[in-house]
């Protein structure tokens, strides 16, 4: 037998407790003089040996219980039995597997009811429509939810906070939670990226009494589109009121007339038709780009996730719009690469950035002009000029090209059925998508309207 965790220490013990009483009761009968020593070592003897073959038996019987109890919790008693033939113990195994079995399913089944409640915990954390971040004492992310990885752009959201947000107002909320001066609080910030975004953050203390386990819950509340909801009805009526006088000043000028001087001159009435019809088309235009343009920029701060080829949209709206080049004995030529040129967009609205530049190269265009869609790719991004042979644009107007309604030449462009929004549309598509415009112009050679786009990462 080997000596492991002082065997012979302990069988020398276990003999000893059992042959004290005995020893001790045997000097009492030598004092008393009804024992010799002869007698008191045999019986000294008869008491060891019986005390050694139990320690050894009993050490044996552990020893195959241990081994019973780990089948047991891995297999269950019944298994067991089956496999394992029976040996006789001088201790009741088989109560103790049965008590050790029932605490090893309790035990089971409170780890299983656990690890659901920690995995429900953490897949309604995952679903919260919020970004959350949860932080440690010394100001470090460690654990974020799935919103947040949307709302950073990121899927590694670790590390200290600071990578992230380093608005003052948050951070000194932060330092009060930290110090306990207050449990929650609410603070506004606003987040200057590619587009502008207004945010409500809460932050809680998760109150403890060890230092070391202090943490914050900071949730993130996106506030832009409603922020911009509001200033787009201000903008609206502000827009609306001030673009639509003009046409209904002329529609009811004309209804004056035809009312009045002209109610019997047939001639006169074609003529104030045809004005009515094309001011009534214009304020139609002009309510319809007024309402996309406000749509647009409620969103802009959502960036599109949809797997677009330009290659195709560029195609699509060239087919849509050839109609009108031929009408204006103008040609839309292509100049496409082979491979695909897939970003993360909106179709319908990459297709009316398109249409828009190209109708507007169309107009601006000298007679029987060609108008190129040149499409040329990078290693992270794809670049779409519209390139016209127009008049071009004065240096002094290019920078003002995007604003709302802002006209180099007003009285060309309302002959032409422009409404002043075209661009500022493109420009808050673009803006949305995280690409960029950029325009080039010439006097008397022409302008180059230029789209760049993030390419999606090939897998």
């Amino acid at each position: 037998m080997s000596d492991n965790n002082g065997y012979f220490r302990k069988m020398i013990l276990f003999i000893f407790i059992v042959a004290a009483p005995v020893a001790a009761f045997s000097v009492w009968l030598v004092n008393e003089g009804t024992l010799n020593y002869q007698n008191f070592f045999i019986l000294i003897l008869l008491v060891i040996f019986p005390s050694l073959a139990l320690y050894i038996k009993l050490s044996q019987d552990l020893k195959a219980i241990t081994k019973r109890i780990e089948t047991v919790t891995n297999t269950g008693l019944q298994a067991e039995r089956l496999g394992v033939a029976e040996v006789p113990y001088l201790l009741p195994a088989d109560n103790l597997l049965l008590i050790l079995q029932q605490y090893h399913r309790i035990l089971r089944r409170m780890l299983e009811e656990s690890r659901a409640a920690q995995q429900n915990t953490a897949f309604l954390f995952d679903k919260l429509p919020d970004p959350v971040l949860v932080l440690d004492s010394k100001r470090q992310i460690v654990q974020s939810n799935a919103a947040a990885a949307r709302f950073f752009n990121t899927e590694n959201i670790s590390g200290d906070l600071t990578g992230f947000l380093r608005q003052p107002a948050l951070l000194k909320a932060i330092e009060k939670a930290y110090k306990g001066e207050t449990s929650d609080q609410n603070v506004e910030i606003t987040l200057s990226d590619t587009v502008v975004r207004y945010v409500a953050a809460y932050v809680v203390n998760l109150r403890s009494e060890d230092a070391a386990e202090l943490q914050l819950i900071v949730t993130l509340h996106d506030l832009t589109a409603s922020r911009k909801l509001e200033q787009m009805r201000v903008d609206f009526v502000a827009n609306a009121s001030h673009e639509l006088r003009t046409p209904l000043a002329i529609l009811i000028g004309a209804l004056e007339t035809l009312m009045g001087p002209a109610r019997d001159d047939l001639q006169a009435h074609q003529r104030f038709f045809d004005m009515m019809q094309k001011q009534s088309a214009r304020m139609s235009q002009l309510t319809d780009d007024l309402l996309s343009l406000s749509q647009i920029e409620i969103n802009e701060h959502s960036r599109p996730s949809e797997a677009v080829d330009i290659g195709q949209i560029i195609c699509s709206v060239k087919n849509m719009i050839q109609m009108k080049a031929e009408g204006l004995r103008k040609n839309i030529s292509l100049e496409l690469p082979e491979q695909n040129m897939t970003v993360a967009g909106d179709a319908d609205q990459l297709s009316q950035v398109f249409i828009n530049l190209v109708d507007n190269a169309l107009k601006y265009s000298s007679e029987e002009a060609e108008v190129k869609v040149r499409v040329s790719t990078g290693e992270k991004s794809v670049k779409v000029s519209v390139i016209d042979t127009g008049e071009g644009i004065d240096p002094e107007h290019l920078p003002r090209l995007t604003e709302r309604f802002y006209r180099v030449n007003s009285d060309r462009s309302r002959e032409l059925g422009g409404t002043g929004l075209g661009l500022a549309i493109v420009k808050h598509i673009v803006s949305r998508h995280r690409g960029n415009l950029e325009i080039e112009s010439v006097l008397g050679k022409g302008s180059v309207f230029t789209i760049i786009l993030p390419l999606l990462p090939s897998k």
